[in-house]
Formats: structure tokens, sequence, C-alpha cells
């Protein structure tokens, strides 16, 4: 009866127990299984009785070798101990559990049965893959962050580091400093004392911080961190400690300094910008207000750097630049400031410099450094500067008024020819105000209609054929006042006017064309003088075509006169726009003859059809026999070449008669006729009705020399 009453609290134990259990036979062939098992798996005890558990349980996830190794150990009649495993459910769904079988022997030793007790432990495992997938993800976060993160026992100093701090402060896993002391030992000496006062102010004040330091990298490089230090107070078993973050900031603070840099610095060069320029200024400006020193600011600009940016292109315009950065660098002090304002303009800040005669040396020099000879991209390229200097308190009392003015001093030194420098002075001042006056009524005048066109014509040297007129530009201020070209025309190439003028005057002087055609009763000519800017204007072709076709032009009746200087400002580029330009039937004419620089083999082959002698040679030849020698070698070889000739300033009969004598074609001057309005040349034309010259008749030419393109 005893017996009897333990079995039935065995099978009640075994029957209401939350754990499953499952008897099988020394065959591994299950016997019993208590409710808890169908309950968990869905399979009842006549179901599953006679089958091995392993055909009912296991599925794709089941661990293979973990199912070896429990079976080996059974059929060595070993316990299994606390074996997770993934079983299956009837309806397919997995599961966890967790195994202990032990076998059972009967008195004789022989083994008899097995007894599993499987314990449900899903949730509990998903519990435990959701902190280790939430560690992991924290973990990643961490490194795609550069960040780490610590703790501190403030009682045993200890520190404890987070999976991967390595990555973040720069050293091998096993040197990660093991103390507070240890980590700010690490720090760049400079940035220690500041976080020993963050630190003692947590402990003391249990107040957070935040500091950034650098630290000394394994990697032999400095790398810049944030941390972050919060109080932990004692919880249960846990002291009191410190919670730090640690985040590497370099490329961040590295990107930051870039930016600072950019804000400060030149780009192409490395100089000091006109931002920090204006900053230094003001700065060296209060030094000398209240120490009683001197100042001097140097405005550089370089000659025709242009030039070279158009035709070599800007990479070698800014190697140049580069180039002459480094040379004015070089020329100063280290306590002198220079930098770029843009473009070709460069600034030099000279402090402590008592005497003008110093400031004058030190211009000097500085532009016989840029002057001397550069090699760039296998080119040796010459540049000269010009250059304007101010002084202070002299010239000025604030950066805007040092700066103005050494700019004004420059365009003076401009003026001067180049290559030279030029103090600023009062009298300059009063010069520069005036030219600003006339540059910003010059802005108004043409949509005013102050400009106007008078013309001056051109004779056949040997006789009265009328042949064209030459366009001059003039211009009369609402007050009646007449302004000399020689004063606006510079102006406006400075301040970028002359194309919009420019223009105007092309499209006037075709208009005033087609009135003489339909008054004259036949063809004549218009020649309008061309700007080196207007040349350069690759929209120039198009303006000509348009203007031809409009007015109904014939070949030849217009002329483009440019000087020596403008044809030969970049040969190259100026030739092929030239020869553009004879496609469009349009004539070429070269002013000034004989006052540029330009040689003859540049000369020869420019699609020009004409020169003009300048009237400098002109005007005293009756007494000086240079100036006649002048004249009658440049018309020879204007013939040899091909080319006619117009005489420019005939103002006596014996010029004429020289000229006349040694083969000029063509004549312009006040014995011939002074420049008129547009209301002179209409009467002009009414006295003269001889027929147009050949070269506008119809179907004929005779500039067409032989071997210059027509």
């Amino acid at each position: 009866m005893k017996v009897f009453d333990e079995l039935q609290r065995f099978r009640l134990i075994v029957e209401h127990s939350s754990n499953m259990v499952v008897i099988t036979d020394a065959e591994r062939r299950i016997e019993y299984v208590n409710p808890s098992y169908t309950r968990v798996t869905g399979w009842t005890l006549p179901e599953v009785r006679g089958l091995k558990p392993g055909r009912l349980l296991h599925g794709p996830l089941t661990d293979s070798e973990s199912v070896r190794r429990i079976s080996r150990a059974l059929s060595l009649g070993e316990s299994i101990d606390g074996v997770e495993l993934v079983n299956y459910r009837r309806d397919g769904q997995p599961y966890w559990v967790r195994l202990h079988i032990r076998p059972v022997h009967d008195e004789s030793g022989r083994l008899t049965h097995f007894v599993a007790i499987q314990t449900d432990v899903t949730e509990r495992r998903q519990s435990r893959e959701a902190l280790m997938a939430s560690e992991r993800r924290l973990a990643e976060a961490q490194r795609l962050a550069r960040m780490a993160s610590f703790e501190c026992n403030f009682d045993t100093d200890e520190m404890f580091w987070s999976p991967g701090a390595e990555q973040v402060v720069g050293l091998p896993e096993a040197l990660l400093p093991c103390s507070f002391r240890g980590h700010v030992s690490l720090l760049h000496h400079d940035d220690r004392a500041a976080l020993d006062d963050a630190y003692w102010a947590l402990v003391s004040e249990q107040r957070p911080y935040e500091i950034e330091y650098r630290l000394l990298s394994g990697e032999g490089k400095v790398r810049w961190i944030r941390e972050r230090g919060y109080y932990l107070p004692a919880e249960g078993a846990l002291p009191s400690r410190m919670c730090g973050l640690v985040f590497d900031i370099s490329a961040t603070k590295e990107a930051h300094d870039r930016i600072q840099y950019l804000a400060w610095h030149d780009t192409l060069t490395g100089l000091a910008n006109r931002e920090q320029l204006q900053e230094v200024l003001h700065q060296r400006l209060e030094v000398a207000r209240d120490t009683g020193q001197h100042m001097a600011l140097l405005f550089v600009d370089l000659d025709r750097f242009k030039t070279i940016n158009d035709s070599l292109g800007h990479q070698v315009g800014d190697e140049l630049l580069k180039t002459c950065a480094q040379r004015l660098r070089d020329a100063v002090r280290g306590t002198d400031v220079v930098g770029r304002l843009g473009g070709d303009e460069f600034v030099v800040v000279l402090a402590g410099v008592d005497a003008e005669a110093a400031v004058d040396r030190i211009a000097s020099k500085l532009l016989s450094r840029i002057a001397a000879p550069m090699l760039i991209q296998d080119r040796e390229l010459h540049v000269t500067a010009s250059l304007g200097i101010s002084l202070y308190p002299r010239d000025g009392e604030t950066a805007s008024e040092l700066m103005r003015h050494a700019d004004a001093a420059m365009y003076h030194a401009k003026g001067k020819g180049r290559n030279t420098h030029s103090f600023f002075s009062e009298e300059l001042n009063a010069r520069l105000s005036e030219r600003f006056e006339l540059e910003s009524q010059l802005r108004l005048a043409l949509a005013r209609g102050e400009l106007s066109l008078h013309f001056q014509p051109q004779f056949q040297a040997e006789g009265t054929r009328l042949i064209g007129f030459e366009a001059l530009l003039r211009w009369q201020t609402p007050d009646g006042r007449w302004i000399p070209p020689d004063q606006f025309i510079p102006v406006a190439e400075e301040s970028g006017l002359i194309q919009p003028i420019g223009n105007w005057v092309l499209e006037e002087a075709c208009a005033h064309w087609q009135q003489w055609r339909a008054q004259y009763g036949g063809d004549i000519r218009v020649a309008v003088n061309l700007s080196a800017s207007q040349l350069r204007d690759r929209g120039l072709l198009a303006r000509i075509r348009q203007l031809t076709e409009r007015f109904d032009m014939p070949p030849g009746a217009l002329e483009l006169e440019l000087t020596e200087a403008v044809a030969m400002h970049d040969p190259g580029a100026s030739i092929e726009m030239m020869k553009e330009l004879r496609g469009l039937q349009v004539s070429l004419a070269v002013d000034d003859f004989g006052t540029g620089y330009s040689s003859l083999a540049y000369l020869k082959t420019l699609p020009i059809q004409r020169i003009k002698l300048d009237r400098t040679f002109v005007k005293d030849m009756e007494l000086n026999p240079d100036d006649q020698a002048i004249c009658k070698a440049a018309i020879q070889m204007a013939h040899s070449l091909g080319l006619e000739v117009v005489a420019e300033g005939v103002e006596t009969d014996a010029q004429r008669s020289f000229l006349v004598g040694h083969g000029c074609d063509l004549m312009q001057g006040y014995h011939l006729g002074r420049p008129m309005p547009a209301s002179g040349v209409m009467a002009l034309l009414a006295n003269h009705t001889e027929r147009p010259p050949p070269e506008l008749r119809p179907g004929r030419s005779r500039f067409r020399p032989s071997g210059r393109p027509s």
C-alpha cells in the first residue's frame, strides 16, 4: 500500500509539472509523455508511443552537432544536463528546450529506460537573443558614430571599456587605459589639466562635464576626442562610479578647421583673403594708434595678366598667381601680411615702418621679384606689376581709406607706364575724384543721348575724290561741355563701358552709312575704331554680320580700325579673329602705324587692307628730314606688302604734296576736311557727285594683292 501511494504521488507530480516529461525504453522509443508535453508540442501519448523523440521534434534549425553529441552520450548510458536545443511543435513552430536526461537501470544494472525532463526556455532564449541583438546594435551604432563608453569606479579608479573602444581612441585593446590616471596620461600635455578639473568636479559635485581634447593614439597621430562624463550613484552591490562617453571627432574637427581656414584664406594661393585682410588691418591700426607706430599698405596689380590667362589658359594663369604669391611672401618679413583680394590683385601690409624711403625700397624689391622670369609648364613667362602705396596715418586712418588710396596710387602707377610704384597724394586724390565723377557721368551718357558721332572725310591723295569717313566719338554733357575723347575713352576701357559704347558706335555708324548711300546714290566707306576688348569678344562676329545684313552693306563698305597695340595684344588670337572678320567682307586697317611695338614679321601676317600713317610723323615732315624718311619708308613698305596707306593729320598743302609725290594712297586731315556732325556729312556729300571708288563698285576689288587673304 505504501509503494502504491508513492507511485500515485509521483504520477501526480509528473502529470501536473509545467516541465515536459518523456520516458523511453532502452531503445529510446517513447513509452510515456506527460500532459505538459502534449500542451507544448501538440502530440498526444497515443500518437507518439513507440516513436523516437528526435523523429518528431527535430527540424531545420535543430543543431545537428548537439543531436549527435546527445546520441553518443545516451549510447554510453551517460546523463545529459542543461543542453539547449531547438525543437518543433506539431504545427511546425520552433521552440527552445533545456534537456536533462537520466538513464534508468534495473536491480541487475541493465539499462531499461531513459527519463527526459524538458524545460521550455523559448521566452528566456528570445529575451537573451533580443538583449544580445540590442547590444550588437548598440556596438554597431557606437562604431558608426565613432563612439565608445567606459565606467570608472571611484573607489578603485578602475576603468572598463565597451567593445570596440580601441577603434575610437586608436589604441590596441590591450593598451586601453585601466585607470583614470592612465587615461589622463594619454592626453596631449596642454589638455590634461582641463580633463583633471572636469573629473574632480564630477567626483566632488556630481556635475556632468563635456570636454574636447587631443589624444595621443597608438598610430603616432593625434586624435581629437569629445568626452562626456556622468555621475552614477551607488546601486545595490554597485559602488558610485562615473559613466563616460567618448567620440572620435577628428574628421569633424578637421572639416571645421578647414572651413575656418577657407573663411580666412585664399583657396588658390593660401594667402590671407579679403576678410582676413580687413580683420588684420583693423587690428594693426588699433595697435598703431595706441603705440604711435606708422604702417604702409601696398596694393599690387599684375600688368596684362588677362592676356596670359586668356591666351595660355586658366591653368597657366593659376600657376602664375601662385608663383607671384610665393614671391611676395618671401620678399617681406614674417610679421608682415600678404593677401589676395581676388583676380590678380594682392595687398601687402607693412607694420612698424617709419620712413617713406624704407617703403620705397620694399616696393622696388617686390616689383623686382615679380618681374624675374618664371618657368610655368615648360614656358618662360615674364610678368610685371603696378604698385600703389598708402601710409598710415598720413593717407588715412581707417582700413577702407588706406585701401582706397593705395588702389588709386596703383592706377596712377599703371598710368605712368606700368612696372613701377606710386605713393598716394592729395593731388592724386583730386584726380581720382575727377575720374570717378567722369565715370559715373559716362555711365549715364549713353542712355541720356549725350554721345554722338562726328565724321572726318578721307580723300584719294591724287585728287578730290571722297572715299569715305572715319567715325569719331564725341561727348557733350548736359551743361554744354565737350569732353575730349582722350579723357573719357580710357575711362570707358578701364570701367568696361567700352563694350556697350562700342556696340552703339558700330550700329550708329552703319545707320548713318545707310543714309549717305541713299543721299549719295552710290557706295561709300565708313571706318570705325575697334578696342581690344571688342576684338576679344566672341560675339563681335555675329554682331558685325547682323549689322551688315540689316543695313545691306556691300563688301568693303565697313572698315574696322585697330591700333598696333590692339592688333598685337595677343597676335595668335587677334589674327584668327581678323581672318573671321575678313570672311564677313569687312575691311581692316591698322591705325596709328609706326607708334606701336609690333614686329614686321607679325604685321605681314595680318589680314589687313591698309595702314594709317600716324599724324606724329606727318605734322613735322616739312621741317624734320627724319619724319620725311619715316613716311617715305612706311609707304614703300606698305606697298611692297600690297597695302594701301592712309596719311592722318594732313594740315598743309606742302604735306599733301610730299605724300602724293611718294605714292600715298589716301589722306585725311584739317587741310582736307575737319570732323563734322552728321548734318555736315550730308552737305559734303551733296557737293561730291563723283563715282564711288573702284573697290566699292559691284564685282570689283583692287585690294587683292597676290599671296594675301582677300
